[in-house]
C-alpha cells in the first residue's frame, strides 16, 4: 500500500462518523480492569514473599536452636518425621488459609466492590 492511499484512508477515517459508540463508563471499566490485573499480581507477589521470608526465618530459629540446644532440634525432628502425614495436613492447611487471606478474598472483595 503507497502511502496516498493509506493518507486518504486515514483522512476519511477522521471525517467519518465512526459506525459504534462506546458507552459513557468504558474509560472507567477499562481502568478497573488494569488495576484489578495489577492487583492480583502484586498480592501474588506479596504472599509469595513473605511465605518466603516466613520460611527463612523458620530455617534460621532452627539453625539457632540447633547450635544451642542440639537434642531439641533433634527431637523436634523426630517428631516432624513421625508424624509426617498430620504435619503436612496442617502446613497445608495453615498455607491456604494464609493464600486466601492475603489473595483470594482481596480478589473476590474488588469484584464485588466495582463500584
Amino acid at each position: 500500500m503507497k502511502n496516498e492511499e493509506l493518507d486518504q484512508i486515514i483522512e476519511g477515517s477522521f471525517r467519518a462518523e465512526p459506525g459504534f459508540r462506546l458507552p459513557a463508563d468504558f474509560a472507567q471499566k477499562v481502568s478497573f480492569s488494569i488495576v484489578r490485573r495489577e492487583q492480583w499480581k502484586t498480592d501474588l507477589h506479596e504472599y509469595l514473599y513473605l511465605t518466603g521470608v516466613l520460611l527463612a526465618l523458620l530455617v534460621v530459629v532452627s539453625g539457632f536452636y540447633y547450635f544451642v540446644d542440639k537434642a531439641f532440634v533433634i527431637q523436634a525432628f523426630t517428631f516432624l518425621s513421625g508424624n509426617v502425614i498430620t504435619v503436612t495436613l496442617l502446613v497445608l492447611l495453615l498455607n491456604f488459609i494464609f493464600f486466601a487471606d492475603r489473595v483470594l478474598l482481596r480478589l473476590l472483595f474488588s469484584r464485588w466492590n466495582k463500584n
